[in-house]
């Protein structure tokens, strides 16, 4: 199977149902081949907009698109990369709206942030004196709140709102030079509600701390992989999907009063391939599995247990590919060429 795949980091749920499920989660087998499929590109439009693509992208119900772009200028800034505002692109591939975590505080750090199905982004920062706050947005971009939460001393690498308002942050702190990883389900007002450490943490803080390819970082002496390189969802059931970037896939399912309720492993579609990105779409999981150090691999769509529905590759869409949606008819996606021009393209499957 070829791995010329454009791999999707984004995935867009249309609609949304509450049907909490406490069951263990069997792994997700290897896949069998009425379960593959291949993608074509059906549609391409430009974006009027230029830069680097940062990170990991996020939708709404509306089929909008929401990711930041790294420009000279912000290239240029100090810790610019932290500054990057969030920018709106509607199903079309026309800008819509800019989040500016900056309007909560100058100095803030921004990482990972949540977009609601209407909406609504929420974006997790840190300040210099490591307090840690969840900055909130209405649709249009204009800043609704910033809460502090009870815990300092993390950075927040992942963040998921509840719908009770609630949130859950997961990131590493600063104790064992940033191995260790934090994980905390916070009710609305920032206040802890229950921190989660599972064994897999420990065990991923222990390999990090000895140098283990796959745990600690090649370019710096601090930090998880497993962690930063993870993501998380809000699933149909209302609960969070936290994965761990690990192959197979490790995914935590917490419940908004900070219950891991189960555990999934999910085996990669093809051998070698990392879990990368974690969406979520009515009754559907899509895990990105990538190529180690690179942005090309397969998408795998299992249900809320674990169980295999789908693998996705594809040999004639071109590389790379970056945050995008799961629609009904296949997936919408972003992409830039060398010059950093703009793309926004759809592939279905063939």
């Amino acid at each position: 199977m070829k791995l010329g795949m454009i791999l999707l980091f984004g995935v867009c749920a249309v609609s949304l149902v509450s049907a909490q499920n406490k069951t263990a989660a069997p792994n997700a087998g290897p896949a069998s081949s009425d379960a593959s499929g291949m993608l074509q590109l059906t549609a391409t439009a430009r974006i009027p907009l230029v830069g680097m693509l940062v990170g990991k992208g996020r939708c709404d119900d509306q089929g909008d698109i929401y990711v930041r772009f790294m420009d000279a200028d912000m290239n240029r800034m100090h810790h610019g990369k932290s500054k990057i505002p969030i920018e709106k692109i509607d199903p079309e591939g026309r800008p819509a709206a800019t989040f500016h975590v900056t309007d909560a505080f100058a100095d803030i750090w921004g990482k990972d942030f949540f977009v609601s199905g209407e909406g609504e982004v929420y974006q997790a920062g840190f300040m210099p004196d490591g307090a840690v706050y969840v900055v909130e947005f209405d649709k249009g971009g204009s800043l609704k709140s910033k809460t502090r939460v009870e815990s300092t001393g993390f950075t927040p690498y992942q963040i998921t709102v509840f719908e009770s308002g609630g949130f859950l942050l997961s990131g590493t702190t600063g104790i064992s030079n940033g191995r260790r990883p934090f994980t905390g389900v916070f009710d609305a007002r920032g206040k802890l509600i229950k921190e989660i450490y599972e064994p897999e943490d420990e065990d991923s803080r222990r390999r990090a701390e000895v140098g283990e390819p796959g745990f600690a970082p090649d370019y710096t002496n601090s930090g998880n992989t497993l962690v930063w390189r993870g993501d998380a969802a809000l699933g149909s059931d209302g609960n969070a999907y936290l994965l761990r970037a690990a192959s197979p896939a490790l995914v935590y399912v917490i419940s908004p009063k900070g219950e891991v309720v189960r555990k999934l492993r999910i085996d990669p579609p093809d051998a070698g391939l990392i879990a990368e990105s974690i969406k979520a779409a009515p009754g559907k999981l899509a895990v990105s599995f990538l190529n180690r150090g690179m942005i090309t691999g397969m998408i795998k769509v299992v249900d809320l247990q674990g169980a295999l529905i789908a693998n996705y590759s594809s040999d004639n869409v071109r590389t790379p590919g970056l945050p995008g949606c799961y629609i009904a008819s296949g997936f919408v996606y972003l992409d830039d060429d060398p010059d950093h021009n703009l793309y926004l393209r759809r592939a279905e499957p063939k």
